[in-house]
């Protein structure tokens, strides 16, 4: 196994690891903010599910077969929807081991070459920019410090609630 593919297999099982431990016990309170500027952890597991549209996993799986070569990220969005509201914390954990298995596969199957050198054309909304990504750059932006940011704040929810 290559060494950047290594790296980010252990990342992703990681951070699934985080945030499936952070979720113990949350059940009860999905949709509970702390104020109404702030996000649920719903929202925010969401916002993480579906960023970008689709989810990251098929992004990176996109990316590396050749068939995406364009995508939007558009921020701060939570992804909600009355289906996506109904959902109880066992449809949730699912919708994340979903992304994470995916993310898993795609990095799996590719080579650090492919990691580091396949690009993408990101049209960054918020910022009215389109650069070029490659899997590397967004599996360390995208993925591990949007994910870690919020796992922190799921764990800010969680100390407030005192849980």
């Amino acid at each position: 196994m290559t060494a950047q593919r290594e790296t980010y297999l252990e990342k992703v099982r990681s951070i699934r690891n985080q945030m499936l431990a952070v979720l113990d016990g949350m059940d009860y309170c999905l949709d509970w903010k702390p104020d109404a500027a702030s996000w649920s952890v719903r929202e925010v597991v969401y916002h993480l599910v579906d960023t970008p549209d689709g989810g990251l996993h098929t992004l990176i799986s996109g990316i590396l077969s050749g068939q995406t070569r364009e995508f939007d990220l558009t921020p701060d969005l939570n992804h909600m929807n009355p289906e996506r509201q109904t959902f109880d914390m066992s449809q949730v954990r699912r919708d994340i081991a979903q992304v994470l298995d995916g993310l898993e596969a795609a990095v799996s199957a590719a080579d650090d070459e492919a990691l580091t050198t396949v690009t993408v054309l990101a049209h960054r909304k918020a910022r009215g920019v389109d650069e070029e990504c490659t899997p590397q750059i967004l599996l360390e932006g995208l993925f591990a410090r949007h994910w870690q940011g919020h796992g922190d704040q799921l764990r800010e929810l969680r100390e407030t609630l005192g849980i």
